[in-house]
């Protein structure tokens, strides 16, 4: 790989780390409106699978 493009697989890693953290945050939010309480209940819940996905490495 030339020098110029050592850096593209360290922007694709963040992009998708990106739009992950984005998805989260507009279903989080769209719970939200629909009942305030549910926003924090749905937030938790995708982060705590996350969490559990990367324990048992299928992330």
């Amino acid at each position: 790989m030339t020098k110029s493009l050592e850096w593209l697989p360290v922007v694709k890693v963040a992009a998708r780390d990106l739009a992950g953290v984005a998805a989260v945050a507009s279903i989080s939010y769209g719970s939200w409106l629909i009942y305030q309480p549910a926003g924090f209940i749905v937030g938790g819940f995708i982060v705590l699978a996350g969490v559990i996905a990367m324990a048992r490495g299928g992330i």
